[in-house]
């Protein structure tokens, strides 16, 4: 009896990661982290770095659902929500240093 060898996932194509939406996600994430570090009083900008991170989920949401395709989907989500985490804590910390 021959085993056939399990298909390794493959990476979806530059096409489908939709790149554009990741950067609309990412700047409207640097928008809202760089208003947040500027307008808000030091001992309330966490609560409000908190509700631009769960903005910018919302907002990778709906950009990632526009595209209407299944494939890469939790892969797409998961790189623009992290990177907008990321995005949004390095704008924090240069506005902490600064």
């Amino acid at each position: 009896m021959t085993e056939t060898p399990p298909e390794t996932a493959e990476m979806p194509d530059a096409h489908s990661w939709h790149v554009p939406r990741l950067v609309l996600a990412w700047v409207a994430a640097a928008a809202m982290g760089t208003l947040v570090t500027l307008l808000t009083s030091p001992t309330d900008r966490f609560s409000w770095l908190v509700l631009a991170v769960g903005v910018a989920t919302l907002i990778t949401f709906a950009l990632q659902l526009g595209t209407a395709q299944r494939e890469g989907f939790i892969s797409r989500v998961s790189f623009s929500v992290a990177g907008s985490v990321v995005i949004i804590a390095i704008i924090d910390v240069i506005g902490l240093l600064l």
